[in-house]
């Protein structure tokens, strides 16, 4: 009998779930995706594969079988997709666990930022799908921010400068889907950590290098650790503290919180995700404090280890990461770096096969090769990112 069923789509290369969940594995039955299901082949009694893992309807069809074929005890969620159907799932068969009246105000951008702005916390103006978002617009000009309200990877995220581009935009949306807001300038940063029952438990705050929106010009995504005298240290702790008290207090779970900082030093909350975060902030996060925290909230939810009670705290050196985006052509080549891998590189993830054709990237997260980097402080570590990217002119060689 599998008893408990966890939902994961990322690689076995990046997450060795048989490993990580030994004293278990005869129990499991893992809902991934089609392409992840050859890794996990044989790995446990039951592999579901499925297609078009992230918006059709199938992971929700293989829970549902797999709650009618055993008495299943537990339900595990890891990625953002999975957040309000496993909720939802649990709900259906009277699991324990997380349920869609926690998580929604984490997962929906507008009831986040409802609550938020109502905690008192400075959130970027905004207008939801009920909204005259012409008004919107003549009362905080342009440019606008539009998203959509369940988005993640800034899919669907788009910068407006003027009525016709809004228009355009409001218009191809799904009319419930829509966020509007006022743009915020200045850097982001992003703070990751635990959480419980509104307790913030750890916190790790970064500097994006560019905007997750760099994606749409070509540029690299990436993210840099905050030393641990940086000034905004403190501030982004504070910040994270009274975000995630103002939210539905959660079992045990990471968060990955966003937060603009304004060129006149104000802090501004862009928002918040009851889970990992995404790229190789996972990497940096386990480089930098020893604990890995997919492996320790997997565990934690199978009831395998103590997720609250485990010390996390960052080390001496600080880590980074750098996803390269595709460009537009055929990629032809992308070899190792070999001999050339400078000792600062501690991860180099090749994210695509060769040859492949692409038109660009579509979202923050799309990308060709993925950098993690340490160095003794933070701008040591960006120095070190800029030469990972000088060298992928090196490994790569396109096509038009």
């Amino acid at each position: 009998m599998t008893d408990l069923v966890v939902l994961h789509r990322i690689p076995h290369s990046v997450t060795p779930l048989d490993d990580w969940l030994a004293e278990v594995t005869d129990r499991i039955t893992l809902i991934t995706s089609v392409e992840s299901e050859p890794g996990y082949a044989g790995r446990f009694p039951r592999v579901v594969g499925v297609s078009d893992y992230v918006e059709g309807p199938g992971v929700v069809q293989a829970i549902d079988a797999a709650c009618r074929a055993d008495a299943v005890s537990g339900l595990v969620h890891v990625t953002e997709d999975d957040v309000l159907r496993a909720a939802a799932a649990r709900d259906r068969h009277d699991l324990p666990g997380s349920r869609p009246s926690d998580v929604l105000p984490w997962r929906d951008k507008l009831r986040m930022k409802e609550r938020v702005a109502a905690a008192g916390i400075r959130t970027p103006a905004f207008a939801g799908p009920d909204s005259d978002v012409r008004a919107f617009a003549a009362t905080h000009g342009f440019p606008l921010v539009v998203k959509p309200r369940f988005g993640f990877s800034s899919h669907g995220v788009v910068v407006v400068r003027d009525a016709a581009a809004l228009a355009t935009e409001i218009a191809c949306r799904a009319s419930e889907d829509v966020l509007v807001e006022e743009f915020v300038p200045g850097e982001v940063h992003h703070v990751d950590g635990f959480a419980r029952a509104g307790e913030t438990l750890s916190v790790l705050p970064s500097r994006y290098l560019n905007g997750c929106l760099a994606f749409q010009d070509g540029e690299p995504l990436g993210s840099v650790q905050l030393d641990s005298c940086d000034e905004l240290v403190p501030r982004l702790a504070e910040l994270t503290r009274r975000v995630v008290a103002a939210l539905p207090p959660l079992e045990f779970s990471p968060y990955h919180l966003e937060v603009f900082n304004r060129p006149d030093g104000e802090l501004v909350f862009c928002e918040i995700a009851c889970r990992l975060g995404g790229a190789h902030i996972m990497e940096s996060f386990a480089r930098t404090t020893g604990v890995n925290p997919a492996r320790l909230w997997i565990r934690d939810q199978l009831g395998l280890a103590d997720g609250a009670g485990t010390p996390i705290a960052a080390g001496d050196r600080r880590h980074g990461w750098l996803l390269v985006p595709p460009r537009r052509g055929r990629l032809v080549e992308l070899r190792d770096p070999g001999a050339d891998r400078p000792d600062f590189m501690t991860d180099f993830v090749v994210k695509t096969p060769v040859p492949r054709d692409f038109d660009g990237a579509h979202g923050s997260t799309d990308s060709i090769i993925g950098y993690v980097a340490e160095g003794t402080d933070s701008m040591d570590v960006e120095k070190n990112l800029q030469a990972c990217l000088d060298l992928t002119e090196h490994l790569t060689r396109w096509e038009t």
